[in-house]
């Protein structure tokens, strides 16, 4: 009746909104400027060369215009569960500033308020769910 099977083409949906930049945000509204937006920084550097790009490629990347890092980081990413990259993050900054985990795997639902654009994948998506329920 109407029902059919469609795939989403990234990981899981929190690969669609996490991004560098997001988690940057996300610490930066909740600490202010400053300190620990460094330590925020000098986190995602490390984590990113470990789990994304090799010392190779993290430069290139790091050096990219906002459009073909946006397209390199979806590459590198595409098989990864970037809500375990995420909670690194919140798990490691907490470690360093010795304060709680700002946000858990549970949590990262808080960070969709800071997203600037959403795939259009998400809305062809939600469009074909939406045409289920119109007659």
């Amino acid at each position: 009746g109407g029902l059919r099977t469609v795939y989403w083409q990234r990981y899981e949906a929190e690969n669609y909104f996490i991004i560098p930049d997001l988690l940057r945000r996300y610490v930066t509204d909740h600490y202010g400027p400053g300190l620990f937006t460094a330590a925020a920084d000098e986190i995602l550097d490390a984590l990113i060369r470990e789990r994304i790009f090799d010392e190779r490629q993290f430069p290139t990347w790091k050096r990219a215009d906002a459009e073909t890092a946006q397209v390199l980081w979806e590459t590198g990413t595409a098989g990864l569960k970037l809500s375990d990259f995420a909670e690194e993050f919140f798990r490691r900054l907490g470690h360093r500033l010795g304060h709680p985990m700002l946000l858990r795997k549970s949590d990262l639902y808080r960070l969709i308020r800071n997203v600037d654009s959403v795939p259009p994948e998400v809305g062809d998506k939600l469009n074909l769910i939406q045409a289920l329920w119109t007659p």
